[in-house]
């Protein structure tokens, strides 16, 4: 009892005098009346722990280990914090985490309008500390730079070139892109790069300064990309044959929330941390289903976390916010997150009611368990043309009937050698009319409909000259114009992905 301080060393509620002392290995299995295979347990973790039978391991009840293990981290905290009765597992504070990917999302928060995720709580109130500032700069500086905060600007072009062989001849270290891959299949080659080039060639740039400060590698955070030039969607006809674009990552925005989950009111004092810190939480009494968010971290890579990533969707024309639930995410590589050097990592909050002040823990940052405050936007542009190779993966080669929104176009391919098989993909929000398709002036079919989703294949043999007549049709006429290349990409990539899985 002294050395647990009448805690459950499960569920390390402080019991007083409802507390029992629980056999590890029980008396019938030859267990002792000993010191070592003795753990203090409430009623229920008492019930749980039962007789755990290894051919039969289903449900709550605890292995030896579990328990053992259970009993010395307790045992250890103990001696470490001589005055625990407050530490417990309370009914007070429900502990969540929170990520939003949208900059319009993020300034409505720091606004205080808070209109999805309120429909869950009575309040929602933000609470100011030093990450909320350097969110407001990357705001801000992103707003001096670019003019607004619909969106995060993650395609900047920075120049153009004549050839390729010209881009070859600017940097070192760059890679030729493999067309199949799951990467960036949208363009020609890539190179690494470093915050003082970046710096020194993207004007204006306020909002990469900002992002230079984050502790995080220009390598890891952008990447510069080029990009064979076409007849645009638009009808332009560029003067270069290649762009140069830098991608940043998306940054996503990461909180904790504490709610009052009782009926009775009660006051945050604050928050510990696993770096040992002590933050103050707003000096309020917080009423009962109220909620505080607290920021805590910054990350990138972290846009896969929900289907929709950072992409907006109109809805009746009109911008939509989405809030949901996030369970085994599986579509990014927690590995590759990383974090701005500015970082909250709660470990426990300290919390007073009409009788006691207490000590709840929080538990860790779980991306396979959080809320995701999304925002999406959904517009059309061109269908997709996909070689299939001679190894049976999906090459992308270009976007079809460019000058062919609401009217009618034609398109020319001629079949390079080794291929044997064309794909054309409508991956947007669109629907592709296909008139007529003429192979070596032959027609191969007619009045054809895509949409969204849908694929023709073709069979085809090497330099059979292939006519395509037709038009897209966007659902939304007002295409967005920033992170289109991006979006392009990202989808196509899915493409290639979903493909050459498949295969």
């Amino acid at each position: 009892m002294n050395d647990s301080a009448r805690h459950c060393c499960v569920c390390h509620r402080y019991k007083g005098i409802k507390i029992e002392v629980h056999h590890i290995k029980q008396e019938a299995d030859g267990g002792s009346n000993t010191y070592e295979n003795a753990i203090p347990l409430c009623f229920d973790c008492h019930s749980d722990a039962g007789h755990f039978n290894d051919r039969h391991p289903r449900g709550t009840k605890f292995s030896i280990p579990e328990l053992i293990n259970a009993r010395n981290k307790w045992y250890e905290f103990v001696k470490k914090n001589p005055i625990v009765e407050k530490r417990l597992i309370s009914n007070h504070i429900h502990s969540s985490y929170y990520v939003l990917h949208s900059f319009d999302i993020l300034e409505s928060t720091i606004k205080g309008t808070l209109s999805t995720v309120n429909k869950y709580r009575n309040r929602v109130l933000l609470s100011e500390n030093l990450i909320l500032k350097e969110w407001k700069s990357i705001l801000d500086s992103h707003k001096k730079d670019f003019g607004f905060n619909i969106e995060q600007r993650m395609i900047l072009e920075i120049r153009q070139f004549s050839s390729i062989e010209e881009y070859f001849q600017e940097y070192e270290g760059v890679e030729i892109i493999d067309k199949t891959s799951a990467d960036y299949p949208y363009y020609e080659a890539k190179r690494k790069t470093d915050w003082s080039s970046i710096l020194s060639i993207v004007k204006p740039n306020l909002f990469l300064d900002q992002l230079s400060k984050s502790g995080i590698k220009a390598e890891q955070f952008c990447t510069s990309l080029l990009h064979k030039n076409g007849e645009t969607c638009g009808g332009e006809v560029p003067n270069f044959e290649y762009t140069e674009y830098l991608e940043i990552s998306p940054l996503s925005f990461i909180f904790l929330g504490l709610t009052n989950a009782s009926k009775e009111q009660i006051k945050l004092n604050s928050l510990l941390t696993k770096e040992g810190t002590k933050t103050n939480l707003p000096n309020f009494n917080l009423l009962s289903y109220e909620m505080v968010l607290l920021p805590i971290a910054t990350a990138i890579n972290l846009n896969g976390i929900d289907r929709n990533c950072i992409i907006l969707e109109h809805i009746d024309g009109d911008r939509g916010q989405d809030f949901s639930r996030v369970l085994n995410s599986q579509d990014f590589d927690k590995e590759n997150v990383c974090f701005f050097i500015n970082r909250i990592n709660p470990i426990s909050v300290i919390y007073n009611d009409n009788h006691d002040e207490y000590e709840v823990e929080i538990h860790d940052l779980d991306f396979n368990n959080l809320y995701s405050i999304n925002s999406y936007w959904q517009c059309g542009s061109c269908p997709h043309l996909f070689y299939i190779n001679i190894h049976g993966h999906q090459e992308y080669v270009r976007e079809l009937l460019v000058s062919s929104s609401y009217k009618k176009g034609i398109d020319n391919i001629v079949v390079p050698k080794n291929i044997f098989e064309i794909v054309i993909r409508e991956l947007e929000d669109e629907i592709t009319h296909i008139d007529k398709i003429r192979i070596n002036n032959k027609i191969f079919r007619e009045n054809i409909l895509l949409r969204k989703g849908e694929s023709l294949i073709v069979k085809v043999n090497p330099d059979d000259k292939i006519v395509i007549e037709g038009s897209y049709e966007p659902y939304y006429k007002n295409d967005a114009r920033e992170n289109d290349i991006w979006r392009r990409n990202e989808i196509i990539k899915g493409s290639n992905i979903y493909f050459n899985l498949a295969r």
